[in-house]
C-alpha cells in the first residue's frame, strides 16, 4: 500500500509503505520534524492506508466509508490528543491520555487498525508521560500510536527509546509555493508566503501577509529618523500589539520581523545580481551586498534574543538604533 498526499517526505514515506506492505508496522511512532511540514498528514495517510475498505492503484481509495470519516475526522478508531493551545506551558494532561489508553483495552470498532494521535508530544506533563509509558511497554494488538514532537529531546528518553523514529524535514519554498498555488493562492503571494514560511506549509497556510506588509512599512519608516525616545514608543507600541491575557506573544513580535529579514535578503541577493530571486515584488539593491546581509543577521539575532526571553522593547529599540548606525557608516 501506498500513502497518498504527504508532500516532499519521500524518505519517510518509502520508510512507512515498506513496513505496510511487509506486514511489520511498528506498535509506536516518533515522528520527528518541524511542526507543519507532514507529520499529521502522514499519520492520518498510514491509518487511511492500513483501514481502506477498497484500495485502488495501490493506496487508499478516498471514497470508502473508512475513507470518508477518516477525511472528515469521524473515524471512530481515531483518538487525537494535542494541548489545548499553542502556549508554551499548555500540557496535554494525564487524564486525556488516561481515556485514550482505556481504549486500546478494546478492540477497534471497524475491525481494522486503531490510531493514537498525540500531536506535539512534548507537551506532555511527568504524569501523562508516565502514564502512556505502560502501554509502550505492552503494547495491545491492532493499535498504532504516533507521537509527533520538533526534537526529541522534548521527550523522556524512555518514551524516545519505545517508538521507532521517522524523521521529517523541512519543505523547499518550491514545494510550499506549488502546494500554495494548488490551493489557489495567487503565484506572487504564494511565492511570498514560501519565502517566509521557514519550510513549514503549515506556517505558509498561517500567514497574513497583509498585516505583515503593514509592519514592515511601520518598521522601514523608523529607520528614516527620530531618535531613541520615538523608537521606544514605537517598540512599546508593536509589542502591546502582540499582548494578550496569555502575556506576550514573542513569536508574533518575531514573525513581525521576518518580513524586515526578507527586505534585507532580497537586497542582497539583488546586489548579487539575482533579482529574479527576490520575494518581495519591490525588492531593489538599497545596500550593498555586505550591508544587506549585516542587516539582515542583525534582524535574525534580535528575533532569537525576543525568542530566547529577553525584553521584546529593548531588543526592538537595539535593532533600530544599529540598522539606523549602519545606514549612516555604512
Amino acid at each position: 500500500m501506498r500513502l497518498s498526499g504527504v508532500i516532499g517526505q519521500p524518505r519517510a514515506v518509502a520508510q512507512l509503505e515498506d513496513e505496510l506492505e511487509a506486514g511489520r508496522l511498528a506498535h509506536a511512532y516518533l515522528f520527528a520534524g518541524p511542526r507543519g511540514v507532514g507529520r499529521t498528514t502522514t499519520a492520518l495517510a498510514l491509518f487511511a492506508a492500513a483501514n481502506c475498505e477498497q484500495p485502488e492503484g495501490g493506496q487508499a481509495c478516498a471514497g470508502c466509508g473508512s475513507c470518508r470519516r477518516i477525511a472528515a475526522g469521524t473515524h471512530e478508531d481515531l483518538i487525537v490528543l494535542e494541548p489545548p493551545s499553542a502556549a508554551r506551558s499548555s500540557q496535554i494532561k494525564v487524564e486525556a491520555v488516561r481515556e485514550a489508553i482505556r481504549a486500546t483495552g478494546f478492540a477497534p470498532f471497524a475491525g481494522g487498525v486503531r490510531l493514537i494521535l498525540i500531536k506535539q508530544a512534548g507537551h506532555l506533563n511527568p504524569a501523562s508521560a508516565n502514564a502512556l509509558l505502560k502501554t509502550l511497554e505492552e503494547p495491545p494488538p491492532n493499535n498504532i500510536l504516533v507521537l509527533t514532537v520538533s526534537d526529541p529531546k522534548e521527550l523522556l528518553p524512555t518514551l524516545v527509546s519505545r517508538c521507532r523514529k521517522v524523521n521529517f524535514m523541512p519543505l523547499t519554498p518550491e514545494q510550499i509555493q506549488a502546494e500554495l498555488e494548488r490551493r489557489g493562492e495567487a503565484p506572487e503571494e504564494a511565492r511570498l508566503k514560501a519565502g517566509l514560511a521557514g519550510g513549514s506549509l503549515g506556517r505558509a497556510l498561517e500567514l497574513d501577509t497583509a498585516v505583515l506588509r503593514h509592519d514592515l512599512e511601520r518598521l522601514l519608516g523608523r529607520l528614516h529618523g527620530g531618535g531613541a525616545l520615538e523608537d521606544w514608543s514605537f517598540a512599546d507600541k508593536l509589542v502591546g500589539d502582540h499582548r494578550g491575557s496569555g502575556g506576550i506573544d514573542r513569536e508574533g513580535i518575531s514573525q513581525a520581523l521576518d518580513l524586515l529579514a526578507l527586505h534585507f535578503r532580497d537586497a542582497a541577493v539583488s546586489a548579487a545580481g539575482r533579482p529574479e530571486l527576490a520575494c518581495l515584488p519591490a525588492a531593489g539593491p538599497a545596500h550593498d551586498i555586505s550591508a544587506a546581509c549585516a542587516a539582515f543577521a542583525r534582524v535574525r539575532r534580535a528575533q532569537g534574543q525576543i525568542l530566547g526571553n529577553a525584553a521584546p522593547e529593548l531588543a526592538l529599540v537595539v535593532l533600530l538604533g544599529e540598522l539606523k548606525e549602519a545606514a549612516v557608516h555604512g
